[in-house]
């Protein structure tokens, strides 16, 4: 009798087992594809936001564990300022500003015979007056001011006496402080590029090239350079400094018709005073010589970038960390599916919830610290905790998330213990954004000489925008009066210090009697 082979039948639970797997990895990398091409159209039409809201209409409990499933409490206490600009405001267009100049223009009566009554065939008699505002625009007008000066000579050939030009004026280029302004304003400020401007005024009659206009920018660069360095001395005097750099692409000389990535790094105080500077690089040896430089000691916000953590005075700098970008690595993860990270991220979020709180109650500094001692870092310990014991793919949306607080966990801890510490650098990171929306403009910077103007009148433009000023207004009184201003004295001119003046009323005022 002849042996008969047979196969042993698969293991069909394994098999079954592994091919779930198998599915569950590829749903997982859709997913993650899925994510990816969202973010990609986000950055190219969408609005920036990182806001998540739970599966409820109701805001999770406060105090409640974060693992634990949200329980359903009434909204979130508001700020007041959130709370008055989420009024409901009336329909139909706004009154228009009170401060606008009023032109009366009285509207002829109709015909004598429309004013027949049809019933009583008598005249009809005055009732009220009916007003109505509209806005309207007159359109720029450029005019020539004429100055003249006496020079007195002496027959004896000595040299010739005379008193200066107007210090409101630049006079080997011809033009007075008014234009610099505007044109600094339109392309630091607005963003228009330097072609633009051109075009703009030669609709107008002016021709006033481009390399004219960067001409005086440098002249306006040299001048405001005292101010600019009163603006780092401000920035860096303090004890709590935020640092942030951004990629701006710039034209390389040694390859023409190509860029490379040059960065503007930003600093600010937390008074509000914003210093950008301009490097080729974004290397982390550029901020950390600015420090040193200026002996700085206190606390060093940053985002968690590579080699910011170690960089300024051995012994003298306090390093701490960022959880709005903690929280964007777990709001990435939840959006790709990964359910794992949605405590991790209500957990954050209920941190930002307290700061909210205690900015809402105006807490002093030592009722923050007891907030902060008793809710927020033991909240935090948590969480670090079940990140150490969580199991995720290194290269994953949640191993990432998992990766950055880990590494950052002693940062932001310190974050927490610094009462008066924001919990992140968004402060920096709004006063960069103007500036990236306006690179979509200009495109690129358009030689390396050209970076450091950028930074310093950005610099100058980004301070005043911070604190509601005109900078047109500003820099057509910095160039009339800082020159003759004394050296030890700069800080009056700094944005926060400034009032607007007479200067632009002036030039208002001499603009229409030239009409």
């Amino acid at each position: 009798m002849s042996a008969v082979s047979t196969i042993a039948p698969p293991d069909l639970p394994q098999e079954c087992e592994r091919l779930r797997r198998e599915v569950g990895t590829l749903e997982a990398e859709r997913r993650q594809l899925e994510l990816k091409v969202r973010v990609l159209q986000q950055q190219l039409w969408g609005r920036k936001s990182e806001r998540i809201l739970p599966d409820t209409a109701a805001q999770p409990d406060l105090f409640s564990d974060p693992i634990a499933a949200p329980t359903p409490t009434p909204a979130p206490a508001r700020t007041r300022s959130e709370a008055a600009a989420r009024q409901p405001q009336p329909k139909g267009p706004k009154p228009l500003d009170p401060a606008l100049p009023r032109e009366i223009i009285a509207v002829p009566a109709p015909e004598p015979k429309e004013l027949i009554c049809p019933a009583t065939q008598r005249p009809m008699q005055p009732g009220f007056v009916e007003s109505l505002e509209v806005l309207a625009r007159r359109p720029a007008v450029y005019f020539v001011k004429r100055y003249e000066r006496t020079v007195f000579v002496s027959p004896a050939k000595t040299a010739p006496v005379y008193a200066p030009w107007p210090s409101d004026v630049l006079p080997r280029s011809r033009v007075h402080a008014s234009v610099v302004a505007h044109i600094a304003t339109a392309h630091y400020a607005d963003h228009l590029p330097f072609y633009r401007i051109e075009q703009q005024l030669a609709r107008t009659g002016i021709a006033l090239p481009r390399n004219t206009q960067v001409s005086l920018m440098n002249q306006l660069d040299r001048l405001l350079q005292p101010l600019v360095e009163a603006m780092k001395a401000d920035v860096l005097s303090g004890d709590h400094v935020l640092i942030d750099p951004t990629p701006v692409p710039m034209c390389d000389p040694q390859r023409p018709g190509r860029t490379r990535e040059a960065t503007l790094w930003a600093y600010r105080n937390l008074a509000g005073t914003v210093w950008f500077e301009h490097q080729t690089s974004k290397s982390p040896q550029h901020p950390d010589k600015v420090l040193k430089q200026a002996n700085y000691r206190g606390l060093l916000q940053t985002d968690g970038a590579t080699g910011l953590g170690s960089i300024g005075p051995p012994g003298q700098v306090t390093s701490l960390g960022c959880f709005a970008h903690l929280r964007r690595y777990f709001y990435n993860a939840t959006q790709a599916g990964e359910v794992d990270a949605g405590p991790y991220l209500l957990a954050i979020n209920r941190l930002f919830r307290l700061e909210r709180l205690a900015t809402y109650f105006e807490l002093s500094e030592s009722q923050r610290t007891t907030l902060r001692t008793r809710q927020s870092l033991p909240r935090f310990d948590r969480l670090v905790s079940q990140a150490q014991s969580a199991h995720a793919l290194p290269k994953s949306l949640m191993g990432k998330a998992l990766h950055y607080l880990l590494g950052q966990q002693a940062p932001l801890r310190r974050t927490l213990e610094h009462a008066r510490a924001p919990l992140s650098t968004n402060a920096v990171e709004r006063a960069i954004r103007p500036l990236k929306l306006g690179a979509k403009n200009w495109l690129f910077i358009g030689h390396p000489s050209a970076g450091p103007r950028l930074a310093n009148l950005f610099t100058v433009v980004e301070n005043c925008r911070q604190l509601g000023h005109d900078p047109e207004a500003y820099l057509i009184e910095l160039l009339t009066h800082l020159a003759d201003h004394p050296a030890k004295r700069i800080n009056e001119w700094l944005p926060r210090a400034w009032q607007p003046g007479s200067t632009t009323a002036e030039c208002v005022s001499g603009s229409d009697q030239s009409r």
